[in-house]
């Protein structure tokens, strides 16, 4: 068990990052469009990497102008990328059309180059996955192909000491085959060490049933421990031996773009930093403590425009994360 403000030297922890990157088209009510880089995954990536950690994002990046803009900012915060030769496919784009009643989004998916994995790829991502000490698999690289059937391939084939973490992530306008896509969500999750699901994300995955009955039947396909999210509401964590509950203190938002990725983000630098494995997810006091740290950096990117979370010397002050 690690108490909080443990005295833990972070170590050297490499955490594999697979899905997508991609350009967000930020349409405004009165039209006008800003374009920022974002996916989950490449938050996380960030998040991971900004924090201290070691993060390899596996995802296709195009040499295009939005794919230089995308490089470029993942190694300025210190990501190192798996797949190194900027690929000839336009990066992938998302529409979000920005309205007082919540975003809709509009995605561009098809011959994209995030999602351009092949087999030759996925290899050496098996080669590496030995020398990974966690695995994130989440957002839009769950559902489109090469990416998704690779991707579910790796997260398979990694060792059984790996800390997998599965973040659907949901974005129901882009699911074409919505039993095929909670199939595949419902194998990794049986995979998985741990599950980050929004409110949501239960919605969608399971539309006729309440929340704490999706994060349960997810408990039941064979996940370690479910991450719940419901926005400013605690954050709670359920095992197949216990439940845990952490509030969110109140915030000054500017921008909740990013949040939930940094949550996760954190939860695995946090969890890997402190030399744990799935066994202590069954530790009340620690996955309570792992959670808080992980809410301050969601709560610490929610107070800035663009998904832009902390760096570490940001955070050393922080109760949670003196340890860095």
């Amino acid at each position: 068990m690690v108490a909080e403000g443990s005295g833990a030297t972070l170590k050297v922890h490499p955490i594999a990052v697979l899905g997508e990157n991609l350009v967000d088209l930020l349409v405004s009510p009165d039209a006008t469009v800003n374009a920022v880089i974002g996916g989950g995954p490449l938050n996380v990536a960030r998040t991971v990497a900004r924090l201290g950690a070691q993060a390899h994002f596996v995802s296709g990046i195009s040499s295009d102008a939005f794919g230089v803009l995308i490089r470029d900012a993942l190694l300025e915060s210190g990501v190192r990328l798996t797949l190194g030769e900027a690929l000839t496919k336009p990066t992938t784009l998302a529409v979000v059309e920005l309205d007082p009643g919540g975003p809709r989004y509009h995605f561009h998916l098809t011959d994209t180059a995030a999602f351009a994995l092949d087999a030759r790829t996925t290899t050496a991502a098996l080669d590496e996955v030995a020398h990974w000490s966690a695995m994130y698999f989440g957002t839009l690289g769950l559902l489109v192909e090469p990416m998704a059937s690779l991707g579910e391939a790796i997260i398979m084939g990694a060792p059984s000491d790996t800390l997998i973490v599965i973040d659907p992530n949901c974005r129901p306008s882009a699911v074409r085959d919505a039993d095929e896509y909670r199939a595949r969500v419902a194998r990794l999750c049986a995979r998985a060490d741990v599950v980050k699901v929004s409110t949501e994300d239960l919605d969608f995955l399971y539309p006729a049933r309440t929340h704490d009955e999706g994060a349960r039947e997810i408990l039941s396909l064979g996940a370690q421990c479910v991450i719940v999210t419901d926005g400013p509401a605690p954050v709670r964590a359920s095992t197949a031996h216990l439940e845990v509950s952490v509030p969110v203190e109140p915030t000054d938002v500017v921008d909740t773009v990013g949040a939930g990725d940094a949550l996760v983000g954190a939860f695995i630098t946090w969890w890997t930093g402190h030399d744990l494995h799935r066994d202590e997810l069954n530790d009340a006091p620690t996955l309570r403590t792992a959670l808080a740290a992980a809410i301050d950096i969601s709560r610490l990117t929610c107070q800035r425009a663009g998904a832009q979370p902390p760096w570490r010397d940001e955070v050393l002050s922080l109760e949670n994360w003196r340890w860095l």
